[in-house]
């Protein structure tokens, strides 16, 4: 299979040769008809059978005198007899020396399908010696032998070329190769004085066996497979500046492939070759178009071919477009920043046409402290940020586990280096003080060296830090508030819920605002080791450090300490965001198992007084004196407790019945109500799912519409792990409430309906809907006792000034407060029949109220008042046309009127402005 760059290589070879190629024949000597007749009909490099690296010419005709090793020259990419190939006529000694019309030239080695190959050979006939060119040769990659039935099937990459050797050395034998079990790809016959079949497997199907036979006879087999040879660029986007970087991937690896670099009109800038990994990257760097000489921007687009050297399997990457380089620029994204003393300071710079600049922060001279490093965008999305650690400043040069990079860092997939402190400002340890609370400048210059002329400048402006509050917040046992994909503040009014009343064993959660701390954290997560911000807390908290975090029993009695919770990575989250200078330490206190007194938490079931207290040490170097904050809770029993009627938890022998209650849990748990009955007629075991609301309130929905009426069982909340939760109680299911209404079409003034009839059979409510059953309530009775009514009449919320349908809605009062609270739960739901709520619609006919008659008297003149108010009251004022009259544009009637009153207003007007 012959590429572009075999091409490259032909042009070359043939300006090295001194002769005029006609039809692939050259005659040299000004030979006879005879000898310039003889001519190459195919060449073909291959294998031969034993093992015999071959070039066949296969001629049109034969020679009067053999041919010898002395007659042939090869050309392998344009050089003459490379060092390791021969030329020896005749390897396989079937005379095959020109005298029967083929020649057969072992050439000792083996040559690779991407090479480009040449044979020059000449021949004597008649007594006229004639020169024969062969160029671009078929290198065949794998030969075939076909013998007897053997049909093994070897593996053969999709694009290679094969030769298929003619096993009896016969004229023109027949091949074929079809599908196995399929359809004939190749039905074929071997070309004249030729042993050899070329074949391009490009078109076939992978994972297909083919089945070769030759002369009817001798078989072989291939099966395809997929190289998945594949290339793409780095960026197919470059300046004439930056490097062209190829990957290329492949399925079988482990073998040299070649990556050229062609201009769109195929001329050659440049080519590598490298060992191919399997199913993993290999880069192949061009470097940038200027270091190719004779190339620059204007000769693109470029594209790149990787070449596999054993298969001769080619891919072809997309375009490359090329532009000129203009000239880098650096620039803040905010070129003032602001941050607190003991924080980690981000600054993000833009950088525009150069992957590279050089930053500068502080003043040596004026500040006395300056720090500097050469920053690069390596992952090219045009920003790079840098992270300047305040609480390390200064440290560098004598605190032994800090490094100059530990100060000025970057984040992301970027790099910094060359990073350097300079001026007198140094501190021995990091307890003396840390930079002061001031104005630092900064500058930024493209390029990878400072400037006295930077691209930009900006201001750094460090304020003093201070310690805000701290607050108490709950949340389920089983909270995991480490989970990336909830944003801890996306958990409040779901499972996270401020409080001071926390039941034991659920997680307490201390929010700390408090500025110029994240440099500490920091410094123990990227210097010290720690493997989290929730170890890094711990470690910055431990007796000694700068910050310290305390969570004490207070109830201990007189004459004796405050008793510290025993707080560990086991039983401690810390979930930062020091964007806000905030920090939520989160303390599970089902894995808390005791003070540092030995006493256990909520011992003998008493509540534990709790102050929690943060404070940043005044013997740090972020404070003189100590800055601290606390705040007081409470850790109560765990505990829940069922709503009951008359001593039981009653449900009805219906579907979607609520069993509610109240916990001391958190807010956002996830609890059970075990409903369990031991009758011999109406056994049940079911357990209801529900979760604690904001106030500590739960309704599980528990479906009793296959259980009978008067059926006795017991009532118990679980916890969130299944234990019992609070004190089982007894329950009966009730007969399932009825009702039913009936309310007719009515006219009215839109401020009340009248629903003929309703009964009710547990009391409750009438609710009128607008327009249908999931229509807006616009009105609701008075509180209805149980039994039948008649002509109750509704007063609308939301008076209507249109006719409407009205639907009718009975309600039961489940809270027993005689208030109609439905609010689309469980609380003075709908009676119900078949699963569906019971409602009667009517048609309401709006009717009543004086026609506006205010409009026209707007009018500055006093003559026509009474003309234009008279008319339109007339109109509604009988019976029979009212709704006619009231309703917008409609009528001859109404338009002639309209017309009139505005005839008259405009000739008074008129007459107005005329006096």
């Amino acid at each position: 299979m012959t590429g572009t760059n075999e091409k490259l290589r032909s042009l070359f070879l043939t300006a090295l040769m001194v002769f005029s190629v006609f039809a692939g024949t050259v005659a040299f000597s000004g030979g006879a008809a005879a000898a310039a007749n003889v001519g190459i009909n195919q060449a073909t490099e291959y294998t031969a059978n034993g093992g015999t690296n071959t070039i066949e010419l296969a001629l049109n005709d034969s020679t009067d005198t053999a041919v010898t090793s002395g007659d042939v020259d090869i050309f392998i990419d344009g050089n003459q007899n490379p060092s390791g190939y021969s030329t020896n006529i005749d390897p396989d000694s079937d005379g095959s020396d020109a005298t029967n019309g083929r020649i057969a030239i072992g050439i000792g080695q083996d040559v690779q399908p991407n090479r480009n190959l040449t044979v020059r050979v000449d021949v004597t006939n008649g007594g006229q010696t004639s020169t024969l060119v062969a160029k671009d040769i078929d290198v065949t990659s794998r030969t075939f032998t076909p013998s007897g039935s053997d049909r093994s099937y070897t593996n053969v990459y999709r694009g290679e070329v094969i030769a298929i050797e003619d096993p009896d050395a016969t004229n023109n034998p027949s091949v074929e190769i079809e599908e196995d079990g399929g359809s004939i790809v190749a039905d074929d016959s071997y070309g004249d004085n030729s042993e050899v079949y070329v074949f391009d497997t490009d078109d076939l199907d992978t994972g297909q066996n083919y089945n070769i036979t030759v002369d009817g006879s001798d078989e072989a087999g291939f099966r395809v497979s997929d190289l998945n040879l594949q290339v793409e660029m780095d960026d197919n986007d470059v300046t004439d500046e930056d490097d062209i970087i190829a990957n290329a991937t492949i399925r079988r690896g482990g073998q040299p492939a070649n990556a050229t670099l062609f201009s769109d009109d195929g001329e050659k800038v440049d080519s590598i070759v490298k060992n191919l990994k399997g199913n993993d990257v290999t880069q192949f760097n061009f470097g940038n178009i200027s270091d190719a000489s004779g190339f620059d921007a204007g000769d693109g687009p470029y594209y790149v071919n990787v070449t596999d050297n054993q298969t001769g399997v080619t891919a072809t990457s997309e375009q490359i477009n090329v532009s000129e380089a203009q000239d880098g620029e650096v620039s803040f994204d905010e070129s003032v920043v602001s941050d607190e003393r003991g924080d980690v300071v981000n600054i993000t710079y833009e950088l525009s046409n150069t992957d590279d600049g050089y930053i500068y922060i502080g003043d040596e001279d004026d500040d006395n402290y300056a720090v500097s490093g050469q920053i690069t965008d390596d992952d090219d999305d045009g920003e790079v940020t840098v992270q300047f650690n305040s609480y390390l400043a200064g440290t560098s040069a004598n605190v032994g586990a800090v490094d100059a990079s530990d100060v000025l860092s970057v984040a992301g997939d970027d790099d910094i280096e060359s990073v350097s402190e300079h001026g007198s400002f140094e501190r021995a340890n990091l307890d003396e003080e840390t930079l002061d609370a001031s104005s630092y400048n900064m500058n930024a210059t493209a390029g990878t060296n400072p400037s006295d002329n930077p691209d930009s400048v900006g201001t750094l402006r460090l304020e003093d830090r201070s310690t805000e509050s701290i607050q108490s917040w709950v949340a389920p046992q089983d909270a995991d508030l480490t989970d990336e994909d909830i944003d801890i503040y996306d958990r409040v009014g779901t499972n996270l819920t401020e409080s001071d009343d926390i039941a034991d064993g659920d997680i307490i959660v201390h929010q700390v605002t408090a500025s110029g701390v994240e440099g500490v954290l920091a410094y123990e997560e990227d210097v010290n080791g720690s493997s989290d911000v929730t170890q890094a807390f711990l470690r910055s908290s431990n007796p000694g450090n700068p910050i310290n975090f305390t969570v004490n029993r207070t109830n201990v009695g007189a004459n004796a300490d405050e008793d510290s919770m025993v707080l560990t990575s086991n039983n401690v989250t810390v979930v930062d965001d020091p964007d806000n200078n905030t920090y939520f330490v989160a303390v599970e206190l089902d894995n808390v198992d005791q003070y540092e007194s030995g006493t256990d938490v909520r011992e003998d079931d008493e509540d534990d007084q709790i102050t929690a207290n943060f404070t940043v040490s005044g013997n740090s170097a972020l404070v003189d004196d100590d800055d601290g904050v606390e705040t007081d809770y409470t850790i109560t029993d765990r505990d829940a407790t069922l709503n009951t009627a008359n001593g039981l938890v009653t449900v009805q022998a219906a579907a979607d019945q609520p069993v509610s209650g109240t916990t001391t849990i958190a807010p956002g748990s996830e609890i059970e109500v075990r409903l369990d009955s031991e009758s011999d007629a109406n056994p049940f075991i079911i357990r209801p799912e529900a979760t604690v609301s904001p106030n500590g309130t739960f309704t599980a929905m528990a479906d009793m519409s296959d259980y009978s009426s008067g059926t006795n069982f017991t009532a118990q909340v679980l916890d969130v792990d299944g234990d019992d939760l609070g004190d089982e109680e007894d329950g009966r299911i009730t007969s399932a409430p009825t009702a039913t209404v009936s309310i007719s079409d009515q006219e009215s003034d839109g401020s009340e309906v009248t629903v003929d009839s309703a009964q009710l059979s547990q009391g409750g409510f009438i609710a009128i809907h607008a327009g249908n059953a999931t229509g807006d309530v616009i009105g609701n009775s008075e509180y209805l006792e149980a039994g039948s009514h008649e002509d109750i009449t509704v007063t609308l919320d939301t008076p209507q000034d249109g006719d409407f349908t009205a639907v009718a809605m009975p309600h039961l009062d489940t809270n027993d407060n005689q208030a109609y609270d439905f609010d689309g739960g469980s609380t003075d739901a709908p009676y119900t029949s078949n699963g569906s709520a019971v409602v009667e619609s009517a048609n309401v006919t709006v009717t009543g109220g004086e026609t506006p008659t205010e409009e026209p008297t707007d009018e500055p003149t006093d003559e026509p008042t009474d003309e234009p108010t008279e008319e339109p009251t007339t109109m509604a004022g009988t019976d029979e046309p009212t709704d006619e009259g009231t309703t917008a544009s409609e009528g001859p009637g109404f338009t002639a009127a309209i017309a009139l009153i505005a005839l008259v207003a405009a000739a008074l007007l008129a007459v107005r402005r005329d006096n």
